[in-house]
């Protein structure tokens, strides 16, 4: 169990030709859905681009977690933003299928070489 204060969920951010680049690292669940979803909307509605998301390094831990992923695709599509998974595990790969999101799978170059992660999440 984390430390209270210790962020569960990291976001590292960087932008180049390809476009904005999110990488997010760990567990995407009830609990660090809410401050992630503050992020990403900033994200989100912060450009024009396409938004990759680099989910290599995270996990999918409920369906708290797999509807945020949801909805950032639809909130970008309203916003003219097209969205891409760069990376994700194989269980992740089978839900996003499964909600008929398989097509954004891989699409983008991947984000390796972020700076430095920016914290988000609830601590627990």
């Amino acid at each position: 169990m984390a430390n209270l204060g210790e962020a569960i969920v990291t976001i590292a951010e960087h932008e180049d030709e390809h476009g904005r680049h999110v990488a997010l690292r760990g567990r995407l669940d009830v609990r660090t859905a809410a401050d992630l979803r503050l992020t990403l909307h900033r994200v989100i509605a912060g450009g024009t681009n396409p938004l990759l998301l680099d989910l290599g390094e995270a996990h999918v831990g409920d369906a708290t977690g797999l509807g945020l992923i949801v909805e950032c695709v639809r909130r970008s599509r309203r916003a003219g933003r097209g969205l891409h998974i760069v990376a994700a595990d194989e269980r992740t790969r089978r839900l996003l299928r499964r909600a008929r999101l398989g097509t954004l799978i891989g699409t983008a170059p991947s984000c390796s070489g972020v700076g430095e992660p920016a914290m988000a999440g609830a601590a627990g």
